[in-house]
């Protein structure tokens, strides 16, 4: 489906872009010196942060099951081609990166696509490549908070429930269920809305 949808993508932005701004706000990218993204898509979101939020000396690993997003985000990143590199995923959800190799991981909108156990095992290999004290920065479509919010997000998961091709293969979730207490501290939690959508956004570090 990404392979199909590519730079139409980005048009994401409209509802997406607020919990992207408060995320942005909250994980402290400033001080990062490694950054690795779980479903980079475009590559939209990594630019933003080689632009303007992470120092000169920061490397980024962005990964990818899409070859079509792979091949986006690997021309948008190019002015930053010396610290930055995109790879195509295989699928598995075992990451080839070494243990203890990046202080954030960062996966925007794609735990809304996997199945309980894909992303436990995810979660699990982003406690494995994170340093200690390292920041897990997570966003995803979430349930609403108020009346029309609350109609929206169930109607989006029956629609799920019923094929999950209508809305995109993506449902509702809840960021800090899938955290193992131990494991995780949780430093911010918030859920914002735009256009009746409710997206949560979780930044946690390693224990």
């Amino acid at each position: 489906m990404y392979d199909r949808i590519g730079r139409f993508q980005d048009w994401q932005v409209v509802y997406e872009g607020r919990a992207i701004r408060e995320l942005l706000q909250a994980a402290s990218f400033h001080s990062a010196k490694s950054v690795f993204e779980f479903g980079c898509g475009t590559g939209a979101f990594a630019a933003k942060l080689l632009k303007s939020h992470l120092s000169s000396d920061c490397r980024y690993v962005g990964v990818d099951i899409s070859q079509t997003m792979v091949r986006l985000a690997t021309a948008r990143l190019r002015p930053w081609a010396s610290r930055a590199v995109v790879k195509i995923s295989d699928g598995s959800p075992v990451l080839a990166e070494a243990d203890a190799a990046f202080d954030r991981f960062v996966s925007n909108y794609v735990f809304d696509l996997l199945s309980p156990e894909y992303a436990a095992a995810i979660i699990s290999e982003a406690h494995r490549v994170l340093v200690a004290g390292g920041k897990l920065c997570l966003i995803s479509l979430g349930y609403g908070t108020s009346g029309f919010s609350k109609a929206v997000s169930g109607l989006w998961e029956r629609l799920w429930r019923l094929k999950p091709e209508l809305v995109g293969g993506c449902r509702p979730v809840h960021l800090p269920s899938l955290l193992k207490p131990g494991e995780w501290s949780i430093e911010h939690f918030k859920k914002v809305l735009a256009l009746g959508l409710s997206s949560e956004f979780v930044v946690a570090s390693r224990m």
